[in-house]
C-alpha cells in the first residue's frame, strides 16, 4: 500500500484535508479530473473558525494578503436602500474578529503551494472512475490522458463537490426537502458608495440579493432569480445590472466581469458521511443556498476534523472506531447549516405578513447589540461545539461562562506560560498533535502528564493571570485542558489526575497502546 489515503477533489476542502493529513505523517495523494484550478472565484468568504483552523496551516499571512478583511454584515431594504440590521463581528469571540473575502482561486493558490511544501503533489486530469472496499483498503481506479490504472489506498476522502463522483460509487445520495433555487452570479469590478468592509444582503419582494466586496474594486454579487430559460448558462452584464438597479437601489454599478454563471442550489445532505473507508467532506456531503457564506466554512471544518482522526488510526494509532465521530460530530452541524441557510433564503423573498414578522425580527437584530452579537457568532459558526460527543469528556464542575468539553478552546488575550511569557493558544496549535494546558505546581504531577501525552502532542504549563484560565477554562489551583488537532477540547479536568488522561487516550480515543516518549 502506496499511499495511507486518497482525496479526491482539489477544492479548499480536499487541500485542507491533504495539508492536515501531511503535516500529521500522513501519506497523501491528491486527484482531480480538472487539467487546471478553476478560474472561477466560486466561494468567497472565510469565517473565523475557519481561519483558525488555517492557522495552523501557516497559511494565513498569504491569504490575507489576496483578501479583503470584513468587519460586518449588513441587511438592507432594496427597494428604499434603508439598513434593518448590522451585525458587527469585533465581539465574535475569535483572534480573527472578521470575515475573509477571497477569490476560491486563490485560496486554492495557497493551499496548494502549501500542500507541495508538505510534500503533497496534486495531479490534476486524473478522475476517479471506480472503488472497492476491502478489510484493509480500497481498491481505486483513476482515468487519466495516459489510460486507467488500479491502486491500492488506505482510505479515501470524497471532496469533489456538489456532482461528487466518489458519493455517487459509494452508493449514497443528497437527500432533501427543497425544490432547487437558482441564481445569478456575477464576479465584476464594481463603482459603489458602499464602503467596502462590509458584506451586504439586500431583501426584496423579486428576491435576495448578496454583494460581496473583494480586494481592490473587484466584488461578488449574487441574485435569487426564475430558472433561466433552458440551455442559457449564463445572464449578461446588462441582465445581472437590471438585477442591482431593481434589488440593490441603483446602488452598485458594475462593469468588467471576471465570471458571469447561473447556478442552482438544493438544500439538501447525506445520510452518512462515512461509508467503511470512504468518507465524503464540503459539498460531496452537503449543499445549500450561498446566504450566510457557509458552504465553504463548513466543509473547511469538515475536514479539519476528519483528518486528525484519520490521521491517528492512518498511521496505527488507533481502532479505526474512532473515525465514527466523524459523522456524528459534523452530520449535526451540516443539517443545521442547511437549515439555516434554508430560513436566511427565505427571510429575502418574504412578503405580506412574513416580511412584518421578518422586518421586527431585523429591527431586534439591529437595535439589540446582544441579539446582534449572537446572531453574529452564529453566521460566522463560532457557536459550533461538539458537547454530546462521545470525545468530549468533563472531569469538572462547569463554571458560568467556562468553556467545557466539546467546545471550541478559548484563546484569550493574556495568557502566561509557568515561566511568565505571554502564549497564545493559536500558536501553540501550530505545532501538530494534541494540545495539552496544564495548570499545576507540582513537576512530578506535569512530568507523569508528559510521559502520558507521550509522542502525541505538546504540553504546555500555565499560570494563573488575572482569573483567565478560572474564567475561560474553569480551572482552580489545577487543572488540564486536552486540544484535540482541529482546536476543540477533548478533555477539561480540574485535576492533573494522570490516570485520566490515560483513560481518556486509551478508552475514548481507542489508540492501542499508551503514547510513549
Amino acid at each position: 500500500m502506496t499511499d495511507d489515503v486518497l482525496v479526491v477533489g482539489a477544492g479548499p476542502v480536499g487541500l485542507t484535508t491533504a495539508c492536515q493529513l501531511a503535516r500529521l505523517g500522513v501519506a497523501v495523494r491528491v486527484v482531480d479530473r480538472l487539467g487546471e484550478p478553476t478560474t472561477e472565484s466560486r466561494a468567497v468568504g472565510v469565517h473565523p473558525r475557519s481561519l483558525e483552523m488555517l492557522v495552523s496551516l501557516g497559511v494565513l499571512p498569504r491569504l490575507e494578503a489576496r483578501g479583503r478583511r470584513i468587519g460586518g454584515l449588513e441587511m438592507l431594504d432594496g427597494t428604499s436602500g434603508r439598513t434593518r440590521a448590522r451585525m458587527d463581528f469585533d465581539q465574535v469571540p475569535s483572534r480573527h474578529p472578521c470575515m475573509l473575502d477571497i477569490a476560491q482561486p486563490d485560496t486554492e493558490a495557497v493551499l496548494a503551494e502549501r500542500a507541495a511544501e508538505l510534500g503533497v503533489v496534486v495531479e490534476r486530469g486524473v478522475e476517479l472512475t471506480a472503488l472497492a472496499q476491502g478489510d484493509d483498503g480500497v481498491e481505486v481506479t483513476l482515468r487519466a490522458a495516459g489510460g486507467e490504472q488500479r491502486r491500492r489506498v488506505g482510505w479515501v476522502v470524497g471532496a469533489d463537490g456538489g456532482h461528487s463522483t466518489t458519493r455517487q460509487l459509494v452508493g449514497t445520495q443528497l437527500e432533501g426537502g427543497f425544490h432547487g433555487q437558482h441564481f445569478a452570479m456575477a464576479d465584476v469590478e464594481v463603482d459603489t458608495d458602499l464602503s467596502p468592509d462590509t458584506i451586504r444582503m439586500f431583501t426584496h419582494d423579486e428576491g435576495i440579493a448578496m454583494l460581496f466586496p473583494l480586494a481592490g474594486r473587484r466584488a461578488r454579487t449574487i441574485f435569487l432569480v426564475d430558472p433561466p430559460p433552458a440551455g442559457v448558462e449564463a445572464p449578461t452584464l446588462a441582465e445581472v445590472q437590471a438585477l442591482a438597479d431593481v434589488r440593490m437601489g441603483g446602488r452598485v454599478r458594475m462593469r468588467d466581469p471576471l465570471w458571469l454563471t447561473y447556478f442552482e442550489v438544493h438544500h439538501a445532505q447525506v445520510p452518512r458521511y462515512r461509508h467503511g473507508r470512504v468518507f465524503l467532506a464540503g459539498d460531496a456531503a452537503h449543499i445549500h443556498s450561498p446566504a450566510g457564506a457557509q458552504g465553504m466554512n463548513t466543509g473547511i471544518q469538515d475536514a479539519a476534523n476528519l483528518a486528525w482522526k484519520l490521521a491517528t488510526v492512518a498511521r496505527g494509532g488507533a481502532d479505526a472506531r474512532l473515525l465514527d465521530t466523524y459523522h456524528d460530530e459534523r452530520h449535526p452541524v451540516g443539517a443545521d447549516v442547511v437549515r439555516t441557510t434554508t430560513v436566511l433564503t427565505a427571510v429575502g423573498t418574504a412578503t405580506g405578513a412574513e416580511a412584518a414578522v421578518r422586518n421586527l425580527a431585523l429591527y431586534l437584530v439591529g437595535h439589540v447589540r446582544r441579539v446582534a452579537d449572537a446572531v453574529a457568532a452564529k453566521t460566522t459558526e463560532v457557536t459550533v461545539s461538539y458537547r454530546d460527543s462521545v470525545l468530549s469528556v468533563q472531569h469538572a464542575p462547569h463554571h458560568h461562562g467556562a468553556a467545557q468539553a466539546g467546545d471550541h478552546a478559548p484563546d484569550p488575550f493574556g495568557l502566561t506560560r509557568s515561566d511568565g511569557t505571554t502564549v497564545a493558544v493559536e500558536d501553540l496549535a501550530t505545532a501538530p498533535g494534541f494540545l495539552a494546558l496544564v495548570r499545576c505546581d507540582d513537576p512530578a504531577r506535569v512530568d507523569e502528564l508528559r510521559h502520558g501525552l507521550g509522542d502525541l502532542g505538546t504540553l504546555v504549563e500555565l499560570a494563573e493571570s488575572d482569573g483567565l484560565l478560572r474564567r475561560h477554562y474553569g480551572f482552580g489551583s489545577e487543572g488540564i485542558a486536552l486540544v484535540r488537532p482541529d482546536g476543540y477540547l477533548g478533555l477539561v479536568d480540574d485535576t492533573v489526575a494522570p490516570e485520566h488522561l490515560r483513560r481518556y487516550l486509551t478508552e475514548t480515543l481507542h489508540l492501542a497502546t499508551p503514547a510513549t516518549t
